[in-house]
């Protein structure tokens, strides 16, 4: 495998009390980044740079600000790497261009998300992608928390749900991977998994309780990045520009250290990389778990077997990307998403 790569795991959308809807601060995203062993959070608030003064290190866990510009009629879309506030627009391609002004980048949100209307009074209204002509957009957000789990949530299993809190994340939107994979097709893009994670508290008397335990966004859909750098703002940015990263459920089990690559005699690549196709090109996967691993092409299984590795000999070019499975509560739950290496 690779020396000195190292797996940095990130919880990716978080919101504050600067977005209006939660009241998350600074304090409660370190005592749960703290408590479920976060390398890195990157907060992004609505139409909001508020703890943009905070950035830095706390202890071991990096904290980044961007935000998610947040039009009222959706096309929600997340900016990295910047530092003055961008303005929502019904005009998606107004707002990327404007992040791309500042050198700064970005990705698609929920694309696929409708809403959910079954739990009054706790109505998740829609904001789905509308604008598939933009241009500039790094990738999207292929496994959301909070979109793809309030799909699914009803009065009825809202109990279960709580208790089990992995149960809800069962997969991500079948549209969004569908048209990730389209994407790939014509257009590299990258995938990210986020939290959406927000913090809702309501007074009972003289306690404070929390309508959903805000814990549950730090151990459930992560983004791991790969580096051979030490993390600072500059590695998660490239790593997450690159798709050097793939998607964990770290409910399901502790992914640090999977690593898909592709190699010949002429080069060695990871996944978010191309590489010419050669007689002796072959696609490898580790994972430090025994899981159903599935591995497509163009978004069309190739292969599927229960393993820990995986080597695959490359026969022609195409966009091969792997998800994998773990077996949980008596069925395989989706466990790992990486992006795609593109043999050309």
């Amino acid at each position: 495998m690779f020396e000195g790569l190292f797996d940095y795991t990130g919880v990716i959308h978080i919101h504050t009390l600067y977005s209006g809807d939660s009241s998350a601060e600074l304090s409660d995203i370190l005592d749960c980044a703290k408590r479920f062993n976060v390398d890195f959070v990157i907060i992004t608030d609505h139409n909001s740079l508020g703890y943009k003064s905070r950035e830095g290190w706390y202890n071991n866990t990096l904290v980044l600000v961007g935000e998610e510009i947040s039009p009222a009629e959706g096309n929600h879309y997340l900016a990295f790497n910047i530092e003055k506030l961008v303005e929502p627009s019904s005009n998606p391609q107004k707002f990327i261009d404007e992040v791309l002004d500042q050198n700064g980048f970005g990705f698609i949100e929920h694309p696929f998300f409708y809403g959910n209307h079954h739990i009054h009074p706790f109505n998740i209204l829609p904001n789905p992608w509308t604008d598939w002509n933009v241009r500039g957009f790094t990738g999207m957000s292929v496994f959301n928390y909070t979109s793809d789990g309030g799909e699914r949530m009803r009065l009825y299993n809202f109990l279960i749900y709580y208790v089990f809190p992995g149960l809800d994340k069962d997969r991500p939107n079948p549209r969004t991977i569908e048209k990730w994979d389209a994407l790939n097709l014509s257009r590299k893009t990258v995938g990210i998994g986020t939290a959406d994670a927000h913090l809702y508290r309501t007074k009972a008397g003289p306690l404070h309780i929390s309508v959903w335990p805000f814990s549950y966004y730090f151990n459930s859909i992560r983004t791991h990045i790969l580096s051979s750098s030490p993390l600072s703002p500059d590695t998660v940015y490239s790593a997450l520009k690159s798709g050097h990263c793939y998607i964990s459920h770290n409910y399901l089990g502790n992914s640090r250290g999977f690593l898909f690559w592709a190699e010949n005699k002429g080069s060695r690549v990871i996944m978010g990389d191309e590489i010419e196709l050669k007689e002796d090109t072959e696609l490898h996967i580790y994972s430090p778990l025994t899981v159903k691993i599935k591995l497509l092409k163009n978004g069309v299984t190739l292969i599927e077997r229960v393993t820990d590795q995986l080597d695959y000999p490359v026969e022609s070019p195409g966009v091969y990307r792997v998800e994998t499975s773990i077996y949980h509560r008596f069925s395989w739950k989706p466990w790992v998403y990486t992006n795609p290496i593109y043999v050309l």
